[in-house]
């Protein structure tokens, strides 16, 4: 059966068909050429025939109709594949531009963050900045108010000066006035005794002429009778031979007796002066006062630390020393030498001294530096010294200060400035401190350890460093010494005033800023208050004037005495430390 609108549309793909065969069966069916081939066209009418004319045409369209329909389908999934491409790309797309837009968010939040990060650092800045002026503000207020302040302190001073200048004038003005006075006093008294006395000119005139007069007869008549006694015994002894012989024996005898009790007390004295006299280099002893040396001297003190200002366990070993010497002499046991080192005005000397004198025993003070300007005689007095050490009966500290002045090391050195002298009087002090003894004890004191002889530090049995005080010692210092110097009345009975504001706190501001003082600047610090003191006239230590004194203490720390010594003690030290190296 034939539909034309079938056939139409089956002929076409017959003919396509026919054409794809002959194409896919001549290879060169794709190539362009300028003549016209009918037979393909005829094998497509043939086939279209012979299909028309075959029993499974309708087969043959439903199988095409099939495949169009198959191929519409596959169209239309392809159409709905593109159309999901073209919606998961708007997906994308829109994620895209989310993402984007979130980025763009994220980075537009980022930047307000940013930028109010720079805008509160911008603020801080500007605080920071106002912060800072006001406080220069501050400080120059401040520094205007000082200057201010000590410009009215400076003329406050100034006033002050001018008052005790105007009131020392006006003292010495009355001083002045009563001193005419007294002497236009005197003067008038005088002259009215001279006028007195040249009224009764003649009285006196008479009555010493007669008095002369009758002292002169009464001595002539003496004269007259002595010289007649003396003439008449003369001339009987010269008649006489046995009292003649009688008077030159008696003479004899007496002039013989003088020179015998002369000579007597030159031996006697001689004696007592090697017994009891103190050799050359002594410079104080005990043993110089008879009641000591009959055994009535001043018994040993329990506390000899209470009036010295030491570090608490420096006094503790000190005070432990002390006692075994005091005691030593009770117990049988022999002394033990002691060294007393470091740097100057620590109160090495005080507590030696305080120990010789307080301890019970006999005691001797001398120096290093007196030995050697003795020269040649150094070592005989030396040996005289510790002769004269063994006499005592109770024991004898002998006290050496300055020991580093003659016990320096260099005797066993060619290449040292130690001459022979030195060397010699160093070997006789080795010699005599050699050994174990009951009879004394060396007690010496260095500022320079270190340059001692090597036998000299052998010989000592115990070393104490005293170094320089600390607060606490400074501020025990201030209160001892302002009890001692301004507090309690002078030998003259002088009251000196202290000001309220001069108290416990002001002393500590003191002991904090007098770092690095030794004990003896203290005490000097507060004797320049009280010399101040008495010398302004107005017997009143106020904060003004001990501030002025102390901040010249400090300004002059530098070129006191016991700073220099420090110095040249370290000095010392040193090169001490390089020699042994």
């Amino acid at each position: 059966m034939f539909f034309p609108s079938s056939s139409g549309h089956k002929k076409p793909s017959a003919a396509v068909a026919a054409t794809s065969d002959s194409s896919s069966g001549d290879p060169t069916a794709d190539a362009i050429s300028g003549k016209f081939d009918p037979t393909a066209l005829e094998r497509g009418a043939k086939a279209l025939k012979e299909l028309d004319a075959s029993p499974n045409a309708t087969k043959a369209f439903e199988i095409i109709k099939l495949q169009e329909q198959s191929k519409q389908k596959e169209f239309q999934t392809e159409i709905e594949r593109a159309q999901t491409q073209r919606t998961q790309m708007g997906l994308q797309r829109a994620q895209v531009e989310g993402e984007e837009k979130r980025k763009t968010i994220a980075e537009q939040q980022d930047q307000e963050r940013r930028t109010s990060q720079y805008k509160a650092q911008l603020e801080s800045e500007l605080y920071q900045k106002k912060l800072a002026d006001q406080q220069k503000q501050n400080e120059d207020w401040l520094a205007q108010q000082h200057q201010q302040f000590l410009r009215q302190e400076e003329i406050r001073k100034k006033n002050d000066v001018e008052v005790e200048e105007s009131r020392r004038r006006t003292l010495m003005e009355q001083m002045r006035l009563q001193r005419d006075n007294d002497v236009a006093k005197a003067q008038a008294e005088a002259d009215g005794r001279i006028k007195q006395e040249r009224e009764n000119v003649d009285v006196h005139l008479r009555e010493m002429r007669a008095k002369s007069a009758e002292e002169r007869k009464t001595k002539l008549d003496t004269i007259n009778a002595t010289l007649g006694s003396l003439g008449s015994g003369f001339r009987s002894l010269l008649d006489d031979k046995t009292k003649m012989t009688a008077l030159v024996t008696g003479l004899t005898a007496v002039a013989l007796g003088i020179y015998s009790a002369k000579a007597g007390t030159k031996v006697a004295g001689n004696l007592l002066e090697k017994r009891l006299g103190k050799p050359p280099l002594v410079r104080e002893t005990s043993r110089k006062s008879w009641s000591r040396a009959l055994g009535f001297g001043r018994p040993a003190s329990t506390n000899m630390l209470e009036k010295i200002v030491l570090q608490d366990e420096l006094a503790e070993r000190l005070q432990w020393t002390t006692n075994s010497i005091i005691n030593a002499k009770k117990n049988g046991t022999p002394f033990r030498h002691l060294m007393l080192y470091g740097p100057p005005g620590t109160g090495k000397t005080l507590f030696a001294r305080t120990l010789a004198r307080q301890s019970g025993l006999d005691y001797a003070i001398m120096t290093g530096g007196d030995v050697g300007p003795l020269g040649k005689d150094a070592v005989e007095e030396m040996n005289r010294l510790f002769a004269w050490a063994n006499t005592s009966k109770k024991g004898l500290i002998l006290f050496i200060d300055e020991a580093d002045a003659f016990l320096r090391r260099g005797r066993m050195s060619s290449s040292s400035n130690m001459s022979e002298d030195a060397r010699n009087v160093l070997s006789a002090f080795l010699a005599h401190t050699g050994t174990e003894n009951d009879k004394f004890m060396v007690v010496m004191a260095t500022n320079v350890r270190e340059v001692l002889d090597r036998a000299v530090l052998d010989r000592i049995d115990e070393q104490f460093e005293f170094p320089l005080p600390e607060f606490e010692q400074r501020r025990q210092m201030l209160d001892l010494f302002m009890d001692e110097y301004i507090r309690q009345p002078t030998k003259a009975g002088k009251i000196i005033e202290v000001d309220p504001s001069i108290d416990s706190s002001y002393l500590d501001e003191v002991a904090r800023r007098t770092d690095g003082f030794s004990g003896r600047q203290m005490s000097k610090l507060v004797l320049a208050y009280q010399a101040a003191v008495f010398g302004s006239g107005a017997n009143k230590l106020t904060k003004g004037l001990a501030d002025t004194i102390l901040n010249w203490k400090l300004a002059h720390y530098e070129g006191d005495v016991d700073t220099m010594q420090r110095h040249e003690a370290e000095e010392l030290k040193a090169k001490a430390h390089q020699l042994v190296e």
